[in-house]
């Protein structure tokens, strides 16, 4: 071969070998955090039609391994974050204002207080990353059990002072290609429900299982949580999901009769 063909061909080669090389650096290695969960956001339907829903409302059925299953309507005021939740087949039912938790009929093992955002939290994670006061790790890359995807990994945790529980964490695992939520790790922090001494629950892992879209907006269906040994915690079924519903306001005021729940987050 020529030496003008020669040169012309190594330079080919190492310009095809060096963009070979950068189309195969993962999502995440040269992108940073927030870059990252800007997209999945996007991936899940943007954050203006989230921000701006008066509510979000879902019907959910959570069922811990060996135990009954309980089922409960969620409704949550998106701009001061109010809520409450009724019971279906029960008289139970349990007010949030933001500063204080309130029940009539109470007959679960779980403070009120603990229950009242924990599944909106769940359910609602692609945007809540973008909350005031959240801390966001480097990107990582990690698997979920037997799965061989290597997920991007964020890890979420809170500034001081920033709600009930700033000692939470939860690593989001995103999925490098779809840019979609896949999956959390998260601890329980809540003082009330942990042995004296503990400073946290173990790790739990919830994986998100099926979704749907409701007003242009990518939401669970169905989430398992699991062990550390990949073991079932607990399942749970949502269903009924709204970002159109009024807030009853009315259901802002303690009845009377109600329990204010003085358990020590």
């Amino acid at each position: 071969m020529p030496r003008g063909r020669q040169i012309l061909f190594r330079s080919l080669s190492t310009s095809i070998i060096s963009w070979l090389a950068l189309c195969a650096v993962p999502l995440g290695a040269s992108e940073t955090a927030s870059e990252i969960v800007d997209a999945m956001i996007e991936a899940h339907g943007g954050m203006e039609v989230w921000r701006q829903a008066p509510t979000v409302s879902f019907v959910d059925e959570l069922a811990p391994a060996g135990a009954e299953e309980t089922r409960s309507s969620v409704t949550v005021e998106q701009s001061r974050r109010r809520a409450y939740i009724d019971f279906p087949g029960t008289e139970m039912r349990l007010g949030w204002d933001g500063e204080k938790a309130w029940s009539e009929n109470w007959q679960l093992p779980f403070p009120p207080r603990f229950l009242a955002l924990l599944n909106y939290y769940f359910l609602n994670l692609p945007w809540l990353v973008k909350d005031p006061g959240v801390v966001l790790s480097e990107p990582e890359t990690a698997r979920l059990f037997d799965d061989p995807t290597d997920y991007v990994t964020i890890r979420m945790t809170f500034e001081a002072g920033v709600g009930d529980t700033p000692e939470d964490y939860y690593v989001l695992y995103i999925h490098p290609e779809t840019n979609r939520l896949a999956a959390c790790e998260y601890i329980v922090t809540y003082t009330s429900l942990l042995p004296e001494g503990a400073e946290s629950t173990n790790p739990h892992v919830l994986i998100y299982d099926q979704w749907t879209e409701v007003s242009g907006l990518r939401v669970p269906t169905h989430y398992t949580i699991y062990e550390q040994d990949h073991s079932v915690y607990a399942t749970c079924d949502v269903s009924d999901w709204s970002f159109e519903k009024g807030f009853d306001l009315a259901r802002m005021t303690v009845p009377p009769g109600a329990v204010v729940d003085t358990s020590t987050p």
